[in-house]
């Protein structure tokens, strides 16, 4: 038996390290409206297991967003497990579209490689300025509705 796990863990590409790193996974599929903040249990290079609330179908494509340095991500799923016999949670492993560090691990296993270019791009935040509560505020300083 562990010359199996030996060999599994020798095929894979990058070493899996335990992290909990909040952000935000959503579903890219308009068919299946998905989105959940959570927090990883592995990452790598190329993804990671998330415990989510809700069971996703293999092969899904999702949004990693809020990710530390302000990053996103495009994946997909690859696997879905539940965890328990109530369907109360989920174990989601997430393959990323494009490998990389896009988790900020400053020390990193030697098998991450340093990337040429980010794995990841910022993604900018929309404008809200017509939006409640940014339209209660005004150019001249802050608003107090129903304040005297």
């Amino acid at each position: 038996m562990s010359s199996t796990a030996k060999s599994y863990e020798a095929s894979r590409r990058s070493t899996r390290i335990r992290a909990q790193i909040p952000f935000r996974l959503a579903s890219l599929d308009p068919a299946i409206p998905f989105s959940e903040h959570c927090h990883t249990l592995v990452v790598n290079t190329e993804g990671c297991g998330v415990r989510v609330a809700q069971a996703l179908e293999p092969g899904l494509p999702v949004l990693l967003d809020e990710l530390p340095g302000g990053v996103s991500a495009p994946a997909s799923v690859a696997n879905c497990v539940s965890l328990g016999t109530d369907g109360k949670y989920w174990l989601v492993g997430i393959a990323l579209e494009k490998p990389g560090n896009i988790w900020c691990v400053r020390t990193a296993p030697a098998d991450w490689g340093v990337e040429s270019e980010p794995a990841a791009v910022a993604v900018p935040l929309p404008k809200k300025e017509d939006e409640w509560p940014y339209s209660v505020f005004s150019s001249k300083g802050e608003a107090h509705p129903g304040r005297k």
